[in-house]
Formats: C-alpha cells, structure tokens, sequence
C-alpha cells in the first residue's frame, strides 16, 4: 500500500507541474508578445530612418542578432562599405534601430524616438573624407605573383564563385585575379570577411603563397594626407593562435612607406602612413603580402587615401528627437 501511495504522490506531483506550466505559459504569452515589437512598430521605425537617410550615413542594429530584420527593412540603402567598413571614414552620421534597451554606443545621441519597442537612434560622427578607396577600385589593379623565374602575372577572370563558410573563410567572388588554377586559395579580390570580433570587414583578399609575395599594384592613385590601411584573417583561422605572421609592405613609387606585421589575435587592426609630406599629387601604390608559411593564412586588407575632416551633413530639414 505504501508503494502504490508513492506512486500516487508522484503522479499527483506530475499533474500538478503539468497544470504550472499551463498556468505560467498562459500569463507569460501576453508579456512575450508585449516585449517583441509588431511589424507595424518596425515598419513606422524604418520609415523614419528611410526619409532622412543620406548616402554618408551608416545603419546598424542592436543587438546584433537583430541585423537581418533591419537588413530586410532598409537593406536596399546599405552598400557593402557602409554594411561591412574597413574603417569609418567616409561617415558622417550612425543611424541604430534597437530593441530591448541594446545600443552599439555610449554616448548620447543626437536624436532619438521610439515607436512602440522599436528605438530610433542618430549619433553624427566626425569623419575623415575618402579620396581613394582600393577595394573600390581592385579592378583596375595589376597583380602578379613572385618566383624563381620571374613574375607570374595573375589575370581578371569572371569565374564560378564559392559561397565560403565554416572552415573555408569568406566567400569567393564572380570576379577576381587568380594567380594559380592549381591553389584555389591564391586569389585577389573584394570580398566581405568576418574578423576575430565576427564583424563584418569589406576589403581585398591576398593570401600570402609563401616567402614570394603576392603584388597588387595600383598604377595611378591620388594622394591625400594619410594612408589608412587595415587588415586580418579570417577569425576561424585567426582564434586558433597558432599560425605564422602575414607581413603586409607597401611601397609607393618604389619606396617602402609602410609594413604591417598581423598575428593571431591582433583581431582587425593596422597602420596610418603619412603622406602629405611627400609632396606628391599622384603615385603608384602597392601591397605585398609574404608569410614564412602561408598555411591557413586567410589574410585581407582594406585601405583607403584620406584627406581632411568633412563638415557634418544635416539633414534636409531639421530632426527633432522623440521620446524613450
């Protein structure tokens, strides 16, 4: 008798957490549904950023899981460059659509305004103008691969693209330079990759092959007062830590100006170079890239000729911030 009240004691006790969990699903619906803002809040919030939206301005989302609603919103307006920068030159004004109390920024903004659960959100940045974009502008490019016999050029070609992914970096596009059909991995071109902070970076892939460097060499650039360069690896081979360093050389007019040594766990970083003082209008620029063993060295660059600070563009009428 004892055993078959057990039993019924447990059986009791399993209806009882059965009918809880009815009870709390039936009370916490209301207040999950109430947190997660409606189409219509997303649509009103969209419309606002979308009617005062310049081609300088950047869209983000917090928090970041929430990017591929934003993106499905107001994706038409975002570039590769402003979706993906190398760096944030050539920005004026940083728009966020947040939920759920997140920002990508401390500081105050310059105007805010809710709409039902979705926040509106514009920081206005100061901003270096961009006079030459290389990623931009790879295309017309020349690039060539080192060797005992001489360099190899390495032709534009429009070929089948690799969608990338897990274990084989960022993706490969249309058009590029291939440098050997044999190495698949030895390519030049703009692609988008994801850094050891898993941001997303526009810029130009140039694996190393080795102690031979690859060359991408632009014949005709302008020059500013800075050289911007940035660049990492692709963080599936970065987080590793284990892998030799990629050197990055860069030569202008056949003067080295600067070199960038990344190692793992450097993450997305690089190096200004000077250039105002050189009394030039225009140069040849190129980029190197040599590692003392090119394995797993999914290296990419951006890089960029800056020039002055940019008065801040409002908008055409005057925002008024709204309420939290």
């Amino acid at each position: 008798m004892a055993e078959a009240g057990r039993k019924l004691s447990l059986a009791a006790w399993v209806w009882v957490l059965i009918a809880g969990l009815a009870v709390f699903e039936l009370v916490a619906h209301p207040l999950i549904r109430a947190a997660v803002p409606s189409d219509e809040s997303w649509e009103a919030a969209s419309a606002f950023v979308r009617a005062r939206y310049l081609a300088t301005d950047r869209i983000v989302a917090a928090p970041s899981w929430a990017d591929p609603i934003v993106r499905s919103r107001l994706g038409d307006l975002l570039s590769l460059r402003a979706a993906a920068p190398g760096d944030p030159a050539g920005i004026d004004r940083v728009w966020e659509l947040g939920i759920r109390g997140a920002t990508t920024r401390d500081e105050s903004p310059a105007l805010e305004k809710d709409f039902d659960g979705v926040r509106v959100r514009m920081w206005r940045v100061s901003s270096d103008e961009v006079l030459y974009d290389f990623v931009e502008n790879i295309e017309n490019a020349e690039v060539e691969l080192a060797a005992a016999d001489g360099p190899k050029a390495c032709s534009w070609t429009s070929a089948r693209p690799a969608p990338g992914g897990l274990g084989h970096g960022p993706m490969t596009p249309s058009e590029r330079f291939i440098c050997d059909p044999h190495r698949p991995w030895l390519w030049v071109g703009a692609t988008v990759l994801q850094d050891l902070e898993l941001q997303p970076r526009r810029c130009i892939w140039q694996h190393p092959a080795g102690a031979d460097p690859v060359r991408v060499t632009f014949p005709d650039v302008p020059l500013g007062e800075r050289l911007v360069i940035r660049g990492g690896i692709d963080y599936q081979s970065e987080r590793q830590r284990i892998h030799s360093p990629v050197i990055l050389r860069v030569w202008l007019d056949e003067q080295l100006i600067g070199e960038l040594v990344h190692h793992d766990g450097d993450g997305w970083s690089g190096i200004d170079v000077d250039t105002a003082s050189l009394d030039l209008e225009r140069a040849q620029v190129r980029f190197e890239t040599t590692a003392p063993d090119p394995t797993a060295r999914l290296f990419c660059w951006s890089a960029s000729i800056q020039s002055g600070r940019r008065p801040v563009v409002d908008a055409p009428h005057r925002l008024h911030g709204g309420g939290r």
